[in-house]
């Protein structure tokens, strides 16, 4: 079996498994009702920031592989969803293998987005305009229940395994040469033109509204990593100085950021960027 055919049969044995399993079933069901939709013209209200220093962790891993200790440890944990703004999953029901589709194949998310409200106050806006820089919108999901290991080839943990984290779902700049496809559809048909200043600054402004959805819902980590670096092809070196501009003003919100940059041996452009910015090499 290829790899995009393993992947989508991963992905609806996730989807199996919540159907037979009531605790899984019920947890979707508590994320939706209490899923909120921040839209860019709405102030994010902000609780008093704390008092300990805050921890910032670069690291090779992939977003629910760093959440599991935190979450598992009994921290509330947010993790942001590099997400496609047309389609819930992305790909993931096409076997696509970027960030989103490995948070859908592992965990109860994708039928939290994949719900008729989401499609029409989400996805929806955005097909209508048809603009790859997208806006600031994003989804807060809590009570994610990850079920599968977040590997390659995600496998079944055993029930006392399971954790939950809160999930940030907030698109980066589609910056492709061809910003419609499949997984991304009604995007714009042309590429974007855009400064590298202009650009740094649209990423500040959604990082910010990021930040401000996390803290306002009591996370205590943060878990981010290289957002729109991969199918959106955004520069990671200008999107880890946003990331540091934004983590300046709210950092003292959480006790540790960390930003799961998951590589490849023969690929770790995305990894070195954001640990020469904002880590340093273990």
């Amino acid at each position: 079996m290829d790899r995009r055919s393993n992947n989508i049969a991963i992905f609806q044995d996730s989807m199996d498994m919540i159907k037979a399993s009531q605790k899984l079933q019920q947890a979707v069901q508590l994320s939706i009702q209490n899923q909120k939709l921040y839209v860019p013209s709405q102030a994010i209200a902000l609780p008093e920031s704390g008092k300990s220093p805050c921890k910032t962790i670069v690291s090779s891993k992939r977003s629910f592989e760093a959440a599991s200790a935190y979450a598992k440890s009994g921290k509330r944990v947010c993790v942001l969803n590099f997400a496609s703004a047309t389609n819930p999953g992305g790909g993931v029901t096409r076997g696509s293998t970027a960030q989103e589709e490995c948070l859908c194949r592992c965990s109860t998310l994708y039928p939290c987005l994949d719900t008729e409200t989401m499609w029409h106050q989400f996805y929806q806006q955005h097909r209508k305009t048809g603009d790859p820089l997208y806006n600031d919108d994003l989804l807060y999901t809590p009570g994610v229940v990850i079920f599968k290991t977040d590997t390659s080839v995600p496998e079944r943990m055993e029930e006392k395994d399971w954790y939950q984290v809160d999930i940030i779902t907030c698109a980066a700049p589609n910056l492709r040469k061809k910003p419609s496809n499949a997984m991304n559809p009604s995007a714009g048909n042309a590429p974007v033109k855009i400064s590298e200043k202009a650009l740094y600054e649209l990423q500040m402004q959604r990082l910010e509204r990021v930040f401000q959805a996390a803290a306002s819902n009591g996370a205590e980590v943060l878990i981010l990593g290289a957002f729109g670096c991969g199918a959106f092809c955004n520069p990671p070196r200008i999107v880890a100085r946003a990331f540091r501009s934004v983590q300046e003003k709210y950092a003292s919100y959480f006790e540790t950021i960390e930003y799961a940059v998951f590589c490849g041996r023969n690929n770790t452009q995305n990894y070195d960027a954001f640990n020469m910015v904002l880590g340093s090499r273990k």
